[in-house]
This record gives structure tokens, sequence and C-alpha cells, in this order.
């Protein structure tokens, strides 16, 4: 079995990576970080950045370096921090679960008038491309169409989540036929889109455990209660 060394970088330079974004404990735990490293394997990752990236430049950038766990807490921390995207990632991931959170309810009550897999595939690209080079053409592409500006990424996302929510097909109609156009983030996405729908269970983004209250108990009683009422119907 060919060596994880990707996944081993990816899981050892995690932890810093969320401090140095500021992203607070409960966005994407370690521990769910983990397990989707694990589950992924090097295979999947690699695969998923050939549209994007050369795979075998950053097989052959990992074969060149040693064991992540030999590499000094100090060295890790310092390469992070000279990512210039950073600073970026915070507003970001915070625009992106907030959107999440309007298009889900949306979805779950019946409301939502577009396809679940095209407003995926958008999302896919407004939360990674501004994260990278090759997606600056792409981005400045949506935002014509959204009447924003690619330097302002959370900007874009809520932007788009307002065009779901209030049901403007056409625009969304829009944002797909860009993203078809630019192949490589067409292949990237439905790459993406794969792998989400082969994933062996659903990760959970946020990770929160709320404390025991007389509240949280009554909540949790009353499903215990309606799924038996269901189970014994």
């Amino acid at each position: 079995m060919k060596e994880q060394k990707l996944s081993r970088w990816l899981k050892k330079g995690y932890p810093y990576f969320k401090e140095e974004c500021g992203l607070p404990a409960h966005v994407l735990p370690e521990h769910s970080f983990v397990r989707l490293a694990d589950e992924l394997g090097d295979n999947n990752l690699q695969e998923l950045s050939q549209p994007l990236l050369s795979a075998e430049d950053i097989q052959g950038s990992i074969d060149n370096k040693g064991n992540p766990e030999t590499v000094a807490t100090e060295e890790l921390q310092a390469a992070i921090t000279l990512w210039p995207a950073c600073p970026g990632v915070k507003p970001a991931v915070e625009a992106f679960l907030d959107t999440t959170g309007r298009i889900m309810r949306q979805f779950h009550s019946g409301q939502l008038k577009m396809s679940m897999e095209i407003v995926c595939r958008a999302l896919g690209v407004l939360g990674f491309a501004p994260f990278l080079h090759t997606g600056r053409e792409i981005m400045e592409d949506i935002a014509i169409i959204l009447g924003g500006t690619a330097d302002d990424p959370p900007g874009m996302i809520s932007r788009y989540a307002d065009r779901v929510t209030s049901g403007n097909v056409e625009t969304v109609s829009y944002i797909d036929d860009c993203i078809s156009k630019h192949s490589q983030w067409a292949a990237w996405a439905e790459l993406l889109l794969q792998q989400v729908r082969e994933f062996p269970y659903r990760l959970k983004p946020v990770g929160i455990t709320p404390p025991l209250s007389a509240e949280v108990i009554r909540v949790l009683a009353q499903m215990m209660k309606e799924g038996a009422d269901n189970g014994t119907g």
C-alpha cells in the first residue's frame, strides 16, 4: 500500500492553519478533519487537484520532503504564515456557513426553486476559487453577474445566497453557465461533487456540543417520544 504522505502533511499542518486563520475550534474540528483526510487518502486528494494543479508537481514536492512528524512546529507555523490568503479564510468560511444554513432551510422545507447540485457546484467554486491564483478570472466573471467584486469573496458568497433564496433562477443559471465555460473549474467542481456523493458519511463542518439544560433535555425527550410513537404506529 502506498504511503499516505500527503494526508499526513495535511493532518500535521491543519491545527496551525486553523490558528493562523483565526478559525474557532468548533468549525471543522480537528478530529473531523483527520477523519476526512483519512477517508479521502492521497489518491482522491490528488485526483481532486488535477484540473487546477499538476498532480505530478504535488507528488514531487511531497516526495522531496521529509516525514511530517519530524518537522519542527516552528518551521511549519512559519510556512503557513507566509500564505497571503490566510486572513481571508475566516470571513469566507463564516459567509459560507451562513449561506449554507439559509439555503438548506429552504431545501428541507421544499421551497428551494433550483437544483441543489447546481447550487453546490457554485458554492464549491465560490468557496475555493478565491484562494488559488487560477481562480481570479472565474471570480471576476461571476462578480459581473452578481454585481459584486472578486476582491470580496464573503460578499460574493452572500450575494449568491440572496439570489438562490429569492428564487432568482435566471441569475443562478447564468452563474452555472459561467462555470461551465471555465473548463478547469467545471471539471474540478464535478470531481468535488462526485467525491461528496461517494463519501461514506455526512461530514459536519461545525461541531458544537451544547451544555445540558432544561430546554435541551425537554427537546431530546420530545424527539425520543416522537420516535417511539412513530415506531409503534
